[in-house]
């Protein structure tokens, strides 16, 4: 019996990083053979792997893998500069897989919902995955590709980029849920991705592939186990007022600006390093100096924060 013309090297359990050889491959309706890690031939190539079992060679890197599968089986960008868009946009894609899936993997829900916001103060961090995909969509203007009401990415015909943005978004839905990475691709500055990938996934062979392929992922990062948490989050009270450090409450208190509400929450009788919130009793702010009390605990007021910022979102139907 022949072997299938290639064979993709990676863990056998979920698709991962090489979900879009195998949507490319599926897509061209090439026949291919899933192996291991452990099998890789040699232990210089790193997951995902591809072999071209007519020649020997081996591939490694998600977009070296795409590349060469969309110029052998058709799906690879024209040359010229509309070729190096086509680079370039894949290297933004695996930005969002990269930056996307070590953030979750973190299992930090602050950073999570810093990423995820669709609404960027302009803060380093914040609004990262909007402003990576509208990096994307000015990529394609920019460059003459000009992405306003194409079928997909590069224009009315799929291309190995497409099945790369497929994986990620497809990544990032199994990590934060469907509707919050609908939310933030429907951001105007997004142009029509959503509508791309969605053409993608309706290709007859690549929606035929999705129906019977494993998890993108593995369960402990899905959006299930982040949404989880968050659900508990629902019978949070209102959000307090942010909790305040030692030294800002002095600080505030030698101009006059300390209120009782605020200075009742600090418990003056916890040792060092030990400071508790107190929910009733209030203390004479007129005795406090700065030497004298303690930062409040910061993985405390983190998770207050957090867990607030959940509750607020599920409660307004998921938009913040």
């Amino acid at each position: 019996m022949n072997s299938p013309p290639y064979t993709v090297y990676y863990f056998e359990a979920f698709g991962g990083r090489a979900e879009a050889a195998h949507l490319t491959l599926a897509a061209a309706g090439v026949s291919f053979e899933k192996k291991g890690k452990d099998e890789l031939p040699s232990a210089a190539f790193q997951c995902p792997a591809l072999r071209d079992n007519s020649t020997g060679l081996v591939l490694a890197q998600t977009t070296v893998i795409a590349k060469f599968l969309g110029r052998r089986l058709g799906f690879d960008v024209a040359g010229g500069d509309e070729e190096i868009i086509a680079m370039k946009i894949a290297d933004d894609i695996a930005d969002i897989w990269k930056e996307g899936y070590s953030l979750r993997k973190q299992l930090d829900m602050a950073r999570c919902l810093e990423w995820l916001d669709c609404m960027p103060d302009g803060s380093r961090n914040r609004g990262r995955f909007v402003r990576l995909l509208s990096v994307i969509n000015e990529s394609r203007s920019v460059g003459g590709l000009n992405g306003k009401g194409q079928t997909f990415l590069t224009g009315s015909e799929v291309k190995y980029v497409d099945f790369l943005l497929l994986n990620a978004i497809r990544t990032m839905e199994h990590c934060y849920g469907v509707e919050k990475v609908a939310q933030c691709l429907s951001q105007e500055s997004c142009g029509n991705l959503k509508d791309v990938v969605e053409n993608v996934k309706g290709l007859d062979k690549v929606k035929a592939y999705l129906e019977t392929s494993p998890p993108v992922l593995y369960e402990s990062i899905s959006a299930a186990k982040l949404f989880g948490n968050a659900a508990r989050s629902r019978s949070i009270s209102p959000p307090k007022p942010p909790l305040q450090t030692a030294a800002s409450i002095s600080k505030r208190h030698s101009k006059g600006f300390v209120d009782k509400a605020v200075a009742s929450r600090v418990d003056m009788s916890a040792p060092p390093g030990h400071t508790s919130v107190k929910k009733r009793s209030t203390i004479n702010v007129g005795a406090l100096h700065t030497g004298s009390i303690h930062d409040f605990n910061k993985e405390q007021r983190k998770t207050e924060q957090v867990e607030n910022a959940w509750g607020a979102m599920f409660a307004g139907g998921g938009k913040k």
